[in-house]
């Protein structure tokens, strides 16, 4: 009886024991790895902050996130292949990687993107190449502050503005005329009932 029960446990923890074995290609995928820029001051870049990244990409995606940003900050993402008529691909995401906002490739030419965001924002350089050498730049400007006329207005700068102007002598007229009209359309009535 006992030897019954310890083999129908160890037929109950066998197949849980083989499941928590990792398969050999379970072991080798590792998240790619994701790398955070920070734009700073940049000699020859007037307005703004920038970075510029030097890399060699493949098939596998180089991925970089940039933070801290507002709405009122215009940002830029420039990628250029280093030998003329490669191909390097480029894709600009918010949230997941899989579903670019906007994406291209360079055909050996220069690739840019202007936008606004807020939070961050993603970028992933890629190449059907293998150690296709670009420079990605990306440069986050000065944040922008739109000054608006005020909503309010003081109660003196309202009485300060009651001039005649033409637009006051207009008004008027219209209703010095609608009075008038009110006046013989009620006479008209009068003498109607009268007779």
């Amino acid at each position: 009886m006992r030897k019954i029960g310890l083999i129908t446990c160890a037929l109950l923890v066998a197949p849980i024991c083989v499941c928590l074995i990792p398969a050999p290609g379970w072991a080798a995928q590792t998240p790619p790895k994701v790398i955070r820029l920070e734009p700073k001051k940049m000699a020859g870049v007037d307005q703004g902050k920038a970075v510029v990244v030097k890399g060699a990409a493949g098939t596998t995606a180089h991925r970089f996130v940039v933070d801290k940003l507002t709405y009122q900050m215009p940002v830029a993402v420039v990628l250029r292949p280093v030998n003329k008529g490669d191909e390097v691909g480029l894709k600009v995401t918010k949230y997941a990687w899989n579903q670019p906002l906007r994406a291209g490739s360079t055909e050996g030419d220069l690739l840019r993107y202007t936008f606004r965001t807020e939070g961050e924002f993603q970028v992933a350089v890629d190449a059907k190449k293998a150690q296709t050498p670009y420079r990605l730049m990306i440069w986050v400007g000065d944040e922008t502050k739109p000054e608006f006329a005020p909503v309010v207005i003081k109660a003196s700068e309202f009485e300060a503005d009651q001039g005649w102007g033409i637009s006051s002598i207009v008004l008027w007229v219209i209703a010095a005329a609608l009075i008038l009209i009110v006046v013989l359309l009620g006479a008209l009535v009068m003498k109607r009932k009268a007779s």
